[in-house]
């Protein structure tokens, strides 16, 4: 599947992908090479990613492929966990909305 920046995509269930996303559409708003560098809209975004998805990884091979992979930037459709974006390494966009 590509991804294309702009589109909306929907969450699979956690049964589906093993992944605990709210329900509704995400919005795509960018897609990076590799870890961003930088924040877009809040200073500890990239540390939410990184302890989010990376940590545990440390060492493994999927801890480089994540790393140095594409990263997703999405909106989250209105939730109650408070999150309204994140950066999601591409596994786990290959998961959850493929």
């Amino acid at each position: 599947m590509n991804f294309t920046v702009g589109d909306y995509y929907t969450a699979k269930t956690y049964k589906e992908s093993g992944f605990n996303f709210p329900d509704g559409e995400y919005k795509l708003k960018i897609i990076r090479d590799g870890f961003p560098e930088s924040p877009v809209n809040h200073e500890d975004e990239l540390v939410i990613a990184e302890e989010k998805w990376l940590e545990g990884l440390e060492g493994s091979d999927q801890y480089k492929t994540d790393l140095e992979g594409n990263w997703y930037y999405f909106e989250f459709p209105i939730n109650d966990e408070g999150i309204d974006y994140m950066w999601v390494p591409e596994s786990v966009v290959v998961e959850v909305f493929e």
